[in-house]
């Protein structure tokens, strides 16, 4: 193509000057608003159009006229939107700022054209290709699998060919194929049915899914889970309270506290208060304690006086505790029963001092009977169930004036003499559960106590005096569990059960089978839908379901073990350090109960008193003098080694005899020390009668 020259100059020069006239007409073109919103820039008609300069022809105003129309045409193909669409940089509102320069992005687009074709075009004719291959690899399978047909298609007309037997055998291989097929599907159908069986009601437990938390070494006793669902104790036979933080927890379930009440005495009951910042904790001992969220002691109910006739004018209980809850409408308040035939009512912040009210439990004969299980209902009222087999019902308000007398009663609830091991009360204060010892669970209407029970299940093992019954979150549903023996190794003859039984129809709906022996104790919380069993093995079984459980030990399950560091420099990495007092041989004996440690204590004479024997009688007997070591000396040691073989013949010896054995010898060797007293010595006279002879045959003694 020509360019213009000028006079008085190169070419090049020309080609310059050119290009600068045709970039200042698009500046001006652009800066007129010819630039819109929704398409590439509107250039004008006269914006490529070039003026004529002085000495220069016209003939190359075609051609430039004809360059920049391919250019036009180019850029409105390959333009970028952003240009196109000219956005905001940050400048006033409805003011564009320049876009890029035109002349780059018609250069930059020719280089890429040289190099490979972009565009649509370009994507269009990759996906024209792709396209066609995609088709091509369809009709080859299609080809391939009329070929592999062909064959079955060949052996199907030759049985047809064979006539008669032929269309028999067609049928039965048809039939047997048919009946393959129906048999998968049962089996498939079946293993739903295990699966997503209709239980009825009893479908609501959720027990699609099992973890089991390990830390006792006997039976679960009792259990609580505070009112958010995040912490769990657990009590048993072992004389342990366990802490379980499902937040803190991982996948090991291990219990963060441990904790002893007091030594020797089994745990009966723990409960969390309606707050959670207290803990209620009952144990064999005459007193009840009071613990902090952390397992710290903050109140000890005060003891009775044993000698007092009347109990209800003493402090506390005289007796074993059985059973203790707290009070649902007020946090201050609980109970507590005891062996001492009394149910009494405290207020925590004057337990340490006396009980409020006391309640004495009698028989038909106004006899003492044990209340074994206690508990209140929705509107505070007090259920107590004793062992002649009856269950009372104590109006609250009644009680708190100081009327003892039961408002309803069912005397011969449970057979007398077996004690009754939990009452459990609705949600609605209607309908009251009774387990007892005699292997029975009993369905009672509150408002009809003293008439026959709604339901007896019968046949139901009870091996534990704290075995429960409670009721589902929402009431439809109650459960309770059932023993089993022991072997004579202490395993288990079986597994242990929990039956649930439908509340409405009374009828049994599910039995649930638990590996570890006898459940016990059993907790169900509703924030989280999970069934916690306890069982005489010590592990806690929690069953849940993902669908309708949430957060509890859904939540522990998810944290995996944290691997120890070994790059980590720490007091765990550096191996064992042994203290000198720390080992075994220096170790002081511990015991698990204080009884050992008294018997210890009482044949050790410095600890017990005993009399002093003296260092000369405890030599004759042979014993170390107390308080002292046998070898108080390197003399001692010596003569207790080599002057005899127990070490105690100088004790037996005369020390005349054995100074006059060497008198003789010591005159003849040494006459310069004796020779001079030859002279003036006496005659020695000597007692040589029987008594003396018998005096001196006698040992000598200190």
């Amino acid at each position: 193509m020509m360019r213009r020259g000028r006079p008085g100059g190169s070419d090049d020069d020309d080609d310059d000057d050119s290009d600068d006239e045709e970039l200042r007409a698009l500046r001006a073109a652009r800066a007129g608003g010819g630039r819109t919103q929704d398409g590439p820039p509107d250039l004008g008609e006269d914006a490529f159009v070039s003026k004529p300069r002085s000495g220069g022809g016209g003939g190359a105003l075609e051609e430039n006229e004809i360059e920049m129309a391919a250019v036009e045409d180019d850029t409105r193909l390959n333009f970028p939107m952003s240009f196109a669409q000219g956005k905001h940089t940050g400048g006033p509102a409805g003011k564009q700022q320049a876009g890029p320069n035109l002349q780059d992005v018609h250069a930059g687009q020719k280089r890429e054209k040289e190099k490979k074709p972009t565009g649509p075009g370009a994507s269009r004719a990759e996906l024209e290709a792709m396209m066609q291959e995609m088709m091509e690899a369809a009709r080859k399978g299609k080809e391939t699998e009329q070929e592999e047909a062909k064959p079955a298609a060949e052996e199907a007309a030759d049985t047809e060919q064979r006539g008669g037997g032929g269309d028999a055998v067609m049928q039965d291989s048809k039939k047997q194929a048919a009946d393959e097929e129906e048999d998968d599907d049962d089996e498939e159908e079946e293993e739903d049915d295990d699966d997503e069986k209709d239980y009825g009601k009893g479908s609501l437990v959720p027990c699609s899914h099992e973890a089991i938390l390990k830390g006792h070494t006997k039976a679960v006793t009792t259990m609580s889970l505070d009112p958010s669902a995040s912490r769990l104790l657990t009590g048993g036979y072992d004389c342990m309270v366990k802490m379980w933080d499902f937040n803190g927890m991982n996948s090991a379930l291990k219990s963060f506290r441990e904790l002893t009440p007091w030594d020797g005495q089994q745990l009966k009951s723990l409960q969390y208060s309606m707050t959670g910042a207290q803990i209620l904790c009952a144990t064999t001992k005459n007193t009840a304690l009071v613990m902090g969220r952390e397992g710290g002691r903050e109140v000890e109910f005060a003891k009775g006086d044993m000698y007092v006739h009347d109990m209800a004018q003493t402090k506390g209980h005289v007796s074993a505790i059985t059973a203790a809850r707290w009070d649902p409408k007020d946090k201050a308040l609980c109970m507590t029963a005891s062996i001492d035939a009394t149910v009494r009512v405290w207020d925590i912040n004057t337990a340490n001092k006396k009980h409020l009210q006391c309640i004495k439990t009698k028989n038909q004969k106004g006899q003492r009977c044990v209340p074994t299980a206690i508990t209140y209902t929705p509107s505070g009222d007090i259920v107590a169930a004793c062992d002649d087999g009856s269950i009372k019902l104590f109006d609250g308000r009644a009680v708190a004036k100081g009327i003892s007398r039961p408002q309803a009663e069912a005397k011969t609830a449970h057979m007398a003499g077996s004690e009754t091991t939990c009452v459990s009360v609705s949600s609605d204060g209607k309908t009251l559960l009774s387990r007892g010892r005699d292997d029975t669970l009993k369905v009672w209407d509150l408002r009809k106590l003293s008439g026959p029970p709604l339901k007896s299940f019968g046949n139901l093992e009870n091996l534990f005096d704290t075995t429960e019954a409670i009721f589902s979150p929402g009431d439809h549903v109650f459960l309770t569990g059932v023993s089993v023996r022991k072997n004579k190794d202490g395993t288990p003859m079986g597994p242990g059960t929990v039956k649930v039984y439908d509340k409405s129809t009374l009828e049994e709906v599910r039995e649930l089978s638990i590996p570890s022996g006898s459940v016990v104790s059993l907790a169900w919380h509703p924030k989280i839908n999970q069934l916690f069993v306890g069982s005489q093995m010590g592990q806690v079984h929690v069953l849940y379901d993902p669908k309708q459980s949430e957060n509890g030990i859904m939540r522990c399950l998810g944290k995996k073990v944290k691997a120890r560091d070994i790059t980590s420099v720490g007091i765990n990495q550096v191996g064992h350090i042994y203290a000198p007092h720390a080992l075994p041989m220096f170790k002081e004996e511990k015991f698990a109960s204080n009884s050992k440690q008294k018997r210890k204590d009482r044949s050790d004479p410095v600890k017990s008193s005993k009399p002093d024997l003296g260092p000369v009688a405890a030599a004759l007997k042979g014993l170390a003098y107390p308080g002292q070591q046998q070898s108080r000396s390197f003399a001692q040691h010596l003569f207790k080694n080599d002057v005899g073989i127990s070490g105690q013949e100088y004790l037996q010896q005369d020390p005349r005899e054995a100074l006059l054995k060497y008198s003789d010898k010591g005159v003849d060797d040494k006459p310069e020390f004796t020779g001079v007293y030859k002279e003036t010595q006496p005659a020695p006279v000597f007692d040589y009668s029987e008594e003396r002879k018998e005096k001196r045959a006698k040992p000598y003694v200190w």
